[in-house]
């Protein structure tokens, strides 16, 4: 590293007094908790800003952020720029002094530039009162400082992370990628968070507030194929020609409908963020295929409904699992599929809150079924084994198929342990 790279001093904002120095990996300053800065500022995005070193000279980058990054009250934009000492950085409320090695704030300090992202109004006596639209984007960066799962970025060289918007050498790897969708309005806010990373761990993380009270958090480690599969949604060329934010007017007041995506592929980092604006349509694409594979994967298809409906669906559900649990003598299936019945039943309430009156009644229910169908399968394998040992194969034969009968779902180990028993059975009696 160079002596004459200027190091970095937090001058205002919740950090202030802290020093950093720039290295080879560069420093990246946002909300999130992997950025080497990480400041719980509303007004940061999660990466909003890099510092890298690049030919000997300290370079600074706006990641795509929502408020952008100043330097010397000016807008950085979406080009990089070089940074020297006596230079000051300014993101959210945090303003950056960029000093000789060693050295101190000059003692003249300015105060932060005040940024008016129009989201006040004057009231009648002049002072200042949030506009609606301020409040929601307030909650909506709470909501991602409460639940947001960041992108881990790896610790390679950052030149090649940080490279523009460029189309992916032939088959690259995906090592990981952040989306999220936010729909608010005045009298609520949806937000959907899907994370991926390298070690094949893909989260969501549903917020629907106060309108459905919905909180979803779901994690599930996917297999090679779902893996394969999930890096084909990122292959089009069309997907990395995009511009790194569109931004347009929202259809009614108030009203905010955003999608942002971070992938890093081959250690490239690409970043595309709409704001009340239409998609384009290779973003739309991957989109809707994103969404429907976490659905498929996580099992979370039913956020789709409301909660009246899901509620509607799981009194359904139950009243097939009560006849069927009033039949589970009549055939030996009807035991499970009374079971089946309440899972999907208590399937579609997972989601639901606050749930129904008679939610603990359904869970108990549940378990019941599960327990008397345990049961029923010991005392049923206990038949069959007692027959096979005594190597009478008649009726090694009609229990097996009973037990067959009792677990018939081909997912179920059971079901495959009884079938394999049953096929050694009939070929011994064909001798």
């Amino acid at each position: 590293m160079s002596e004459n790279i200027p190091e970095i001093l937090v001058a205002e904002g919740p950090l202030k007094g802290g020093r950093y120095s720039v290295s080879a990996a560069g420093l990246r300053l946002g909300r999130s908790s992997t950025c080497e800065i990480s400041i719980p500022d509303p007004a940061l995005s999660r990466n909003h800003c890099l510092f890298e070193v690049r030919d000997g000279a300290l370079w600074i980058t706006d990641l795509a952020s929502a408020n952008g990054t100043f330097v010397n009250d000016e807008p950085l934009g979406a080009d990089s720029k070089t940074l020297a000492p006596g230079d000051r950085v300014t993101a959210g409320d945090t303003v950056l002094a960029l000093v000789e090695p060693g050295a101190d704030i000059p003692p003249e300090t300015p105060a932060a530039p005040k940024i008016d992202l129009g989201f006040r109004k004057q009231d009648e006596s002049g002072g200042g009162k949030a506009a609606p639209m301020r409040l929601i984007l307030w909650a909506v960066a709470a909501l991602s400082l409460v639940g947001a799962t960041a992108l881990i970025v790896s610790s390679g060289e950052t030149d090649a992370e940080v490279a523009p918007q460029a189309v992916p050498d032939a088959e690259p790897t995906l090592q990981g990628f952040t989306f999220e969708k936010v729909e608010a309005t005045a009298d609520g806010i949806y937000r959907y968070s899907l994370s991926y990373s390298a070690g094949g761990e893909l989260a969501v993380e549903i917020d629907d507030v106060p309108k459905e009270n919905r909180h979803v958090r779901k994690t599930a480690t996917l297999s090679a194929e779902a893996q394969e599969n999930l890096a084909k949604i990122f292959a089009s060329d069309e997907l990395y020609r995009l511009d790194r934010e569109y931004t347009g007017v929202p259809l009614k007041p108030n009203t905010l409908k955003s999608f942002s995506l971070h992938v890093l592929r081959d250690s490239r980092v690409f970043d595309v963020t709409i704001e009340n604006s239409q998609e384009p349509s290779a973003f739309r694409e991957a989109r809707e295929r994103l969404e429907t594979f976490s659905k498929n994967e996580l099992g979370i298809w039913a956020i789709q409904f409301s909660a009246e409906k899901l509620v509607e669906m799981s009194a359904e559900a139950r009243r097939s699992a009560d006849a069927k649990w009033e039949e589970r003598d009549v055939q030996h299936g009807n035991l499970a599929a009374a079971l089946a019945a309440y899972d999907e039943a208590v399937f579609y309430l997972e989601t639901v809150n606050p749930k129904p009156a008679d939610y603990g009644d359904l869970v108990n229910r549940r378990r019941q079924a599960a327990a008397e169908l345990d049961k029923r399968y010991r005392d049923q394998r206990f038949l069959a084994d007692r027959a096979i040992n005594l190597q009478d194969w008649a009726t090694a034969q009609r229990e097996l198929r009973i037990l067959c009968e009792l677990v018939p779902s081909a997912k179920d180990p059971r079901h495959a342990e009884a079938s394999a028993k049953l096929l050694d059975v009939e070929s011994r009696m064909k001798k």
